[in-house]
């Protein structure tokens, strides 16, 4: 890719070294039992691709934003994603400043259920869940009526060991999932049950931060605005809701299977060195069952948490990173790590 006067000019780069992952039998990774799992997953090599930016000696403020936008605007119908290596980035600040600017729309982080301080509009730190824990690819905030089209995750600082970004194109995975299920799944559609304490701890984000209000009234009117069914049980908040499992991408109109049933479920929670295992389903902070409330089975979603696996490369990201993402297509997670990691997200529509 070429660029004007005083704009960084992009173009192709290698991926890097491949590698590979182990993942059945992961720590932590719940259902990685299951046979359906893989015994690893390589890199995304050729899947994302990779784009290193020449900065020019002349950089204009006002042309390297445009320049990022230009490059995502052209890869992500392609792709479904763009890894963008070589930008002038080295903290969220100046993260922050190049996301305002690309003129997106920005999306918050209300009702949403990821492990994380929602302190920005604009750029949040990425999942501050345990670190021993493996999060298997999602579509953010698929099981929300309002989700972000764009998913941009900035790389401040490396773990030395582990952290890789899994990185999995949901059509693949669909068409590995058997024609019956997908049937069952698209008449009944999913449910999707939370359970708050008022307080975040451990594993689990409270209502005042997933809501940003303590107020309970003002709460409770958002929740019926929503079309959630919602009850207390003292400080704690029970609430339900119906998604479907699919939805239409806003340009191709390809119909994609788009939902948290098996990140959401609580035996992610069952898997989870904070929880206790034998707890009732309804007492961990969320579960899915299909939509008119009859539960899955385990084997059910283990089954389907392999198959998302299956599909499933991995990106290693460097300090100064830009990944970006198309979040209706490719999904992502997060593998565990030791040691200090510093990344950061960002969403728009």
């Amino acid at each position: 890719m070429t660029g004007r006067s005083g704009a960084p000019r992009f173009r192709r780069a290698e991926p890097g070294a491949p590698f590979s992952l182990p993942i059945r039998n992961r720590p932590f990774l719940a259902g990685s039992a299951h046979p359906s799992f893989p015994e690893r997953i390589g890199d995304a090599g050729e899947m994302i691709p990779v784009l290193e930016a020449d900065m020019p000696g002349d950089l204009a403020d006002g042309l390297l934003a445009g320049a990022v936008r230009e490059a995502v605007d052209a890869e992500l119908p392609v792709s479904g994603g763009v890894l963008i290596r070589g930008l002038p980035l080295t903290d969220r600040p100046g993260f922050e400043k190049l996301v305002t600017a690309l003129g997106y729309e920005a999306l918050g982080y209300r009702g949403g259920i990821a492990v994380r301080k929602n302190d920005s509009g604009v750029a949040l730190k990425a999942s501050e869940e345990d670190s021993r824990i493996t999060l298997s690819p999602h579509n953010e905030m698929a099981y929300l009526p309002d989700y972000p089209r764009r998913v941009f995750f900035f790389c401040e600082t490396a773990a030395p060991s582990g952290g890789e970004v899994p990185v999995n194109d949901i059509r693949e995975t669909a068409a590995a999932i058997p024609h019956d299920v997908k049937a069952a799944f698209r008449t009944r559609g999913v449910r999707y049950h939370r359970t708050l304490a008022m307080a975040s701890g451990p594993g689990a984000t409270g209502w005042a931060d997933t809501f940003g209000t303590t107020d309970r009234g003002q709460l409770a009117d958002h929740l019926a605005a929503s079309g959630y069914t919602s009850e207390w049980d003292g400080d704690v908040l029970r609430y339900h809701y119906r998604r479907e499992a699919f939805a239409a991408h806003p340009e191709s109109a390809e119909e994609l299977w788009f939902n948290q049933v098996t990140e959401l479920h609580c035996s992610y929670w069952r898997s989870h060195p904070d929880f206790a295992a034998d707890l009732p389903a309804y007492d961990y902070p969320a579960t899915t069952t299909y939509g008119d409330g009859t539960p899955f089975e385990d084997d059910e979603i283990s089954f389907l948490r392999g198959v998302l696996w299956r599909t499933t490369k991995a990106v290693r990201m460097l300090p100064g990173d830009l990944l970006v993402l198309d979040n209706q297509v490719v999904q992502h997670g997060r593998m565990a790590y030791r040691g200090t990691r510093r990344h950061y997200v960002s969403l728009s529509r």
